[in-house]
């Protein structure tokens, strides 16, 4: 329907500006027609038509994605479109969104964003999204608590596999014993996949109950990581009760991380 209206307003305003021109080529005098009754309303009603167009289409897609499938994108680009509904601007995002089960891929969203809110709206923020079940081009921000915790936990564990994490590692960190670690030496053995450094690490972990361990394990580590990982630094990690030698480290993860891994 919106594009309906588009298409007329389009027509109206087309033919009332050019229509001018051709009365200037048949008859001399150009205002002749710009002084017709039904040239101001026919230019002034195609405006209108684009107006209305605009604003049927935005609302008309924000209704078609209030509910979908739980997603993350991440803002590659964004720009105000010049429109205002309510005196807050419409924006146009480029995203890559992440979801499970499905490889990241790239796509567009037109929505409303209050003022106040700009500043969180920024390439490389994460931002929940819902996706449409028929077309997963369609993108909508998640208003209603559509992607909880879970998913977002769910989400982060499937592409820290993809980036080469064992999954019995994910599973150790979703499930085992926490506790404290100081790292006793660090040792570089190369380049790792998709960019990540591979280090050998002797850790002297501390179990909750006080006793103490010691463990030599070899992990890939994002560089925007490293410096958490140095000789003296106490660290949390996660091993498992059954054999306490398989350890997942516990780092800070970082926003410039996490776009990393819902970026790949």
């Amino acid at each position: 329907m919106s594009r309906f209206f588009r298409v007329i307003g389009l027509l109206m305003v087309f033919g009332t500006g050019f229509s001018p021109f051709i009365a200037q080529w048949l008859w001399d005098d150009p205002f002749m027609v710009m002084q017709a009754w039904w040239f101001k309303p026919m230019l002034f009603g195609g405006i209108g038509l684009l107006v209305i167009s605009s604003i049927f289409g935005t609302s008309l897609g924000q209704r078609k994605i209030k509910s979908g499938l739980p997603a993350v994108g991440v803002i590659q680009s964004i720009q105000q479109t010049g429109t205002f509904i309510n005196e807050q601007p419409e924006v146009k995002m480029m995203l890559k969104v992440s979801r499970q089960g499905r490889e990241t891929y790239d796509t567009d969203l037109r929505t409303i964003i209050p003022l106040t809110s700009l500043s969180q709206f920024q390439p490389g923020a994460i931002i929940p999204l819902v996706v449409s079940e028929k077309d997963e081009r369609k993108v909508g921000l998640d208003q209603h608590g559509t992607v909880s915790q879970e998913h977002m936990q769910q989400l982060l564990n499937e592409k820290m596999m993809q980036q080469g994490i064992a999954p019995e590692m994910v599973d150790i960190a979703r499930t085992g014993e926490k506790g404290l670690a100081k790292i006793l030496d660090v040792t570089p053995m190369g380049s790792g996949q998709n960019g990540n450094i591979k280090l050998q690490l002797k850790l002297s972990i501390t179990k909750p109950n006080g006793e103490t361990f010691e463990v030599i394990t070899q992990k890939e580590i994002l560089p925007s990581a490293m410096s958490q990982v140095q000789q003296g630094h106490i660290i949390n990690v996660f091993y498992s009760p059954q054999d306490p030698s398989k350890v997942a480290l516990a780092l800070q993860v970082q926003e410039q991380q996490l776009n990393h891994l819902f970026s790949s």
